[in-house]
């Protein structure tokens, strides 16, 4: 039984587990004090920033977040009450959701994505030389892209 954990296969699952959640709580506790639910809203603001026109699929928000769907009606329905999205059908599918940020949710984007690159910089980037971010970047993607 002892060979199991003596398995070099543990070092990267554990170091990418650790890293991450270890990144993860000093940027959460700057940009969403306010705890989980609040680290997701920011998880979801960021999302819908980025895109074009700032709207993404429901189903598309539930896979950027790696949530279950029931954990993202919640999120989008705590979202929507605080005026930050909103839900509406999507103009080329009528089975699919589209979810839009709101004037106000991009106010609250910008105002949290500020701290978070300010904070990201500071635990990752100011870590990091410029190629390791880059190798970096590009081994997680793989690693997503292969998980998806």
């Amino acid at each position: 039984m002892g060979e199991l954990f003596s398995d070099p296969r543990w070092d990267m699952y554990g170091m990418l587990r650790e890293a991450y959640l270890a990144v993860t709580r000093h940027i959460d506790a700057e940009v969403s004090p306010g705890g989980d639910v609040d680290a997701a809203i920011s998880d979801l603001l960021f999302r819908l920033a980025r895109p074009p026109g700032h709207a993404l699929r429901a189903v598309d928000v539930t896979r950027a977040l790696a949530t279950s769907t029931t954990r993202t009606t919640r999120l989008l329905d705590t979202a929507e009450k605080h005026g930050l999205v909103t839900r509406s059908a999507h103009p080329n599918d009528r089975r699919a959701t589209l979810v839009t940020l709101t004037e106000e949710g991009m106010a609250e984007a910008r105002k949290r994505g500020t701290v978070a690159l300010s904070s990201a910089q500071r635990n990752i980037h100011d870590v990091l030389t410029a190629d390791e971010v880059a190798a970096a970047t590009d081994i997680l993607r793989k690693l997503r892209d292969a998980n998806q």
